[in-house]
Formats: structure tokens, C-alpha cells, sequence
């Protein structure tokens, strides 16, 4: 399907390849960050234990109703 508008900016326009190949890199940097990031066991932030939800508590409709915020 041919495009709708021509550009009149004289700038050179980016082609398919190269906008995949700058997604290929910026997703290749990140992964090697997150990679590095996981591997420093000693960081102070990290969360080694595994997260739990609270358990919600049945209530009767008699403690529902004289609940005050």
C-alpha cells in the first residue's frame, strides 16, 4: 500500500532496518543491565524473600456496620 503524504523535510528519513536495529540494541543494553543488576547480590534494595498478601479477615454484617473510619 503506498503511503497517504509525502514528506517535504529534506532531512533523510530512517529505514525499517535501522529503526529495528536500534530496538535490537536499546533491548540488548537493558537486558545486560538487568543482568548485572540481578547478579549484585549485595544489594541493600533487593527483596530475597518471597512476598505475601495479607489475608483478609471474614466479618460479620453487625462488625461491618459499626466499623468507623
Amino acid at each position: 500500500m503506498p503511503p497517504k503524504r509525502m514528506s517535504t523535510s529534506k532531512a533523510p528519513t530512517m529505514t525499517q532496518a535501522a529503526i529495528r536495529q536500534l530496538v535490537i540494541d536499546s533491548l540488548a543494553t537493558a537486558l545486560e543491565t538487568q543482568v548485572a543488576t540481578m547478579a549484585n547480590a549485595n544489594n541493600a534494595n533487593r527483596n530475597a524473600e518471597p512476598r505475601e498478601a495479607p489475608v483478609e479477615r471474614k466479618r460479620s454484617y453487625k462488625e461491618f456496620m459499626s466499623f468507623q473510619p
